[in-house]
């Protein structure tokens, strides 16, 4: 995991012990994408986390080749196959609490009757792992609709197939699916309620910090598809100064014109494409450009004010790193001038922080309500912030893997 915010010598966080969120609701809701959502963002905070999703070992059992009947819950001669599939997915999730060093699981699976989600429920408690309940809820069916087009169609399970009939094929699992939903009714569990992608909510009988937290986040989640753009501010008439905040030079004027060209050129090409393939017109959509209080960034991001369907933005968050006593200096100059704080640094670039100054540690605790509303939009956002912010904020949307030791040294070329 990349940017771990909060680390404590056992692995636990916040004092709550082991949870394992059970997602339930139909196909094409939002589970999987609020899923792997949540787990980008537990891992973020220092919360061990991992998801299982159902279909993966469903796929690994009986391969892609399944018939829609698999997932019809009254059919008695597939119960067998689907209950095997389902123990194994438990199976490892309880492994990977005990024993794993893991302290939230997801479990992303239908769980749609109320029996099976009672017994579940008793074998994680049995374990001493306390359950949370995710219902996804979408009465809407342009946004099932969509969402089966853009995401379920590429699924391994239709590679072979083209993309009505994958549609057709993947309709007919929901309508096998749909007369054996039974909602979750029982007040005694602890569970949300997600009604048509963040529209409202319904909570009832969280217990502790840490689902709370997963509580407060899905709440500032959807499913809508867009793009995040990071791009650094142009170059200034005083670059290397930070307390200065000069204007951008004449070489970063034209950056800032080509960086409008491109990134206007690329979203119109990606809309041409999505009306393309799903039929779907994205072109009316918001591009919002957020833009760090520096001068630079301000004047970067002005390219773009002129362009319908664009809104420019300036965030006091968004500043970059304060060097402190290091202001306006080298790499080479801090080795000359503090050889003990270099030294520092080198064991530990992500934490380190010299004399008045900022470590990107805490660049990304100062980032995390950023985080938050990038979770929360559903335009297109553009980012024109100094390079330590841009690392940061790319850390946290990074595959799973990257050392904090070497966020410091990303690169954003001009």
């Amino acid at each position: 995991m990349a940017a771990q915010l909060y680390k404590t010598h056992t692995g636990q966080l916040f004092h709550a012990g082991s949870i394992v969120i059970i997602n339930v609701g139909l196909p094409a809701r939002g589970k999987t994408h609020g899923s792997r959502s949540l787990i980008r963002y537990m891992n973020w905070l220092g919360v061990k986390s991992k998801s299982y999703h159902m279909g993966q070992y469903r796929r690994r059992l009986y391969g892609t080749d399944i018939s829609a009947d698999y997932f019809d819950l009254g059919n008695s001669e597939m119960a067998g196959a689907r209950t095997e599939a389902e123990d194994t997915c438990i199976r490892d999730i309880i492994d990977y609490l005990t024993k794993g060093g893991g302290q939230l699981a997801i479990f992303d699976a239908s769980n749609l009757q109320a029996a099976r989600r009672r017994q579940i429920y008793d074998t994680f408690e049995e374990h001493k792992i306390r359950p949370l309940f995710v219902e996804y809820i979408c009465e809407n069916d342009a946004i099932v609709d969509e969402n089966i087009r853009k995401v379920k169609i590429s699924s391994p399970d239709y590679v072979s197939m083209d993309p009505e009939s994958a549609v057709l094929d993947f309709k007919q699992r929901i309508a096998n699916m749909q007369p054996y939903y039974e909602t979750i009714d029982d007040n005694d569990l602890s569970y949300i309620k997600l009604y048509n992608v963040g529209e409202h909510f319904v909570v009832n009988n969280i217990r502790g910090y840490l689902q709370s937290r997963v509580v407060f986040y899905l709440m500032n989640l959807h499913i809508s598809d867009r793009t995040i753009y990071l791009a650094r501010s142009g170059e200034s008439s005083n670059e290397g100064s930070y307390k200065a905040d000069a204007p951008l030079s004449e070489i970063g004027h034209r950056y800032a014109h080509n960086l409008q060209d491109a990134i206007l050129r690329r979203i119109k090409q990606r809309n041409a494409d999505v009306l393309a393939k799903t039929g779907v017109d994205i072109s009316k959509r918001t591009l919002k450009v957020w833009t760090s209080t520096h001068e630079k960034s301000y004047q970067t991001a002005e390219y773009f004010a002129k362009h319908e369907n664009v809104s420019v933005r300036r965030r006091m968050l968004l500043k970059g790193i304060n060097p402190g006593v290091c202001e306006n200096m080298s790499l080479d100059d801090v080795k000359r001038k503090f050889p003990e704080e270099y030294q520092a640094y080198l064991r530990d670039p992500y934490h380190h922080r010299y004399s008045l100054a900022e470590s990107y540690h805490d660049v990304s605790v100062r980032l995390e309500p950023v985080i938050l509303e990038l979770e929360r939009e559903h335009d297109d956002i553009l980012i024109i912030a100094p390079e330590s912010v841009l690392r940061c904020i790319y850390a946290y949307f990074a595959p799973q893997g990257l050392p904090d030791s070497l966020i410091p040294t990303l690169a954003f070329p001009r």
